[in-house]
């Protein structure tokens, strides 16, 4: 995936939280595109044109908050996981809460990762190495032929 840019997709309905979002990946050195929606309705959508329209660009990651207006982030996961196109695309779960029924929804709905937001900078910003760590190790295993597995 060297010289292409990584398309992400963002559910969060806080303004600040999106803009968080995109320095801690731009301070990761990632080449990325964000397409942002802010409720969870906008994010089904998103992924029914993806299943009925083959030429779009399908994303690399799912990031998803999971308390968004008109539809819930576990909602969105277990949409993107009966998807044909985006069905094994990584979801992270990005989130304020740290209750175990969350993680454990999350888990059992096979999110990629669960990255709980910190309320210091230096702590969120540590999402965009994860972002592109998770990415490098895609782009990796699905150029040495391998379908991309979860943790």
């Amino acid at each position: 995936m060297t010289g292409s840019r990584f398309h992400i997709i963002l559910v969060e309905d806080a303004e600040p939280d999106v803009l968080l979002v995109r320095e801690a990946l731009e301070q990761s050195g990632l080449e990325f595109e964000l397409l942002v929606f802010d409720d969870g309705e906008q994010g089904v959508a998103f992924i029914e044109n993806m299943d009925r329209d083959a030429s779009l660009v399908r994303p690399n990651l799912f990031l998803l908050d999971l308390n968004l207006p008109k539809k819930t982030g576990g909602q969105i996961l277990e949409r993107v996981r009966q998807s044909p196109r985006c069905g094994q695309v990584p979801v992270v779960i990005l989130t304020s809460s740290d209750s175990q029924k969350d993680k454990t929804q999350a888990a059992d709905l096979k999110a990629t990762g669960y990255f709980r937001k910190p309320s210091r900078l230096d702590e969120f910003m540590k999402l965009g190495p994860y972002v592109r760590d998770l990415l490098t190790r895609q782009g990796q295993t699905e150029a040495d032929g391998g379908a991309f597995a979860g943790r």
